[in-house]
């Protein structure tokens, strides 16, 4: 059984974790990728579990002289396959909720592709740095305070499908639920006279960017030299409502 145990961590890209598939009660299948211990005054013994069930292995052949292609700024080698991370009671090894990461568009299916091996420099954090080019094991999940609410609970995906546009979602711990949820992102987009509303865990950029002060951003993405449109988003946290709220204005190009 050890044996088992010590063969799935090598899977998953490193040492053993402290939690394993079987003792918290993941299906079989199930690769654990990453654990994260959190320190919750209220709710005591949680753990955050980054997991993926019967994922396929995708290493990449660059050589150390080779540029990477946009895709692999948020791949590298990496795994695809059923993506979960899950809340767990570390004294009972109880999994409190589980919420499945699907891809960044509605036919996406159920799948979603993490790196296990990535160059530095990208959107993942790689410590230590390894040298100029040479793929490395990243933390994926690099908790962190992003809603303002100085408590070091979320970690961001990030998707790049192309060499302009950057998908990103924001995965974290809800003290006041109790339970492990992906954020939401409710939008008023309003693109010359139409005006709509959009509610979507993934945000273009939105993650990657540096708040303008804590749990607020605004920024642009020029589209327009690639016959898109320049974006202007504004974004702020609602603690209320536990979700992420602002406006796109989508200007077209000239």
């Amino acid at each position: 059984m050890k044996t088992i145990l010590l063969a799935i961590c090598l899977l998953a890209g490193g040492s053993p974790t402290p939690a394993q598939p079987a003792s918290i009660g993941l299906p079989k299948g199930a690769v654990v990728l990453e654990t994260r211990q959190l320190v919750s005054a209220t709710h005591p013994n949680r753990e955050l579990v980054l997991w993926m069930l019967s994922p396929k292995k995708n290493p990449t052949s660059y050589a150390l002289d080779e540029v990477y292609s946009c895709p692999d700024y948020t791949r590298g080698s990496h795994y695809s396959g059923p993506t979960r991370v899950s809340l767990i009671d570390s004294a009972t090894k109880r999994i409190v909720n589980t919420i499945k990461i699907s891809g960044t568009y509605e036919d996406g299916g159920d799948s979603f592709d993490l790196p296990y091996a990535i160059r530095a420099g990208f959107y993942y954090r790689v410590v230590p740095r390894p040298r100029e080019a040479v793929e490395a094991k990243p933390t994926i999940m690099w908790l962190r305070d992003y809603n303002g609410d100085s408590k070091a609970f979320e970690f961001a995906l990030f998707d790049a499908e192309a060499c302009m546009g950057l998908q990103t979602t924001l995965i974290g711990y809800s003290e006041k639920q109790d339970r492990v949820i992906q954020y939401p992102v409710s939008l008023e987009v309003i693109e010359g006279s139409k005006r709509s509303n959009t509610v979507s865990p993934w945000a273009d950029y939105l993650f990657s960017k540096t708040p303008l002060r804590p749990g607020y951003w605004k920024y642009e993405i020029d589209y327009r030299g690639r016959a898109g449109s320049l974006d202007k988003w504004e974004v702020h946290y609602n603690p209320a409502r536990e979700r992420f709220e602002g406006k796109l204005i989508v200007s077209a190009g000239e």
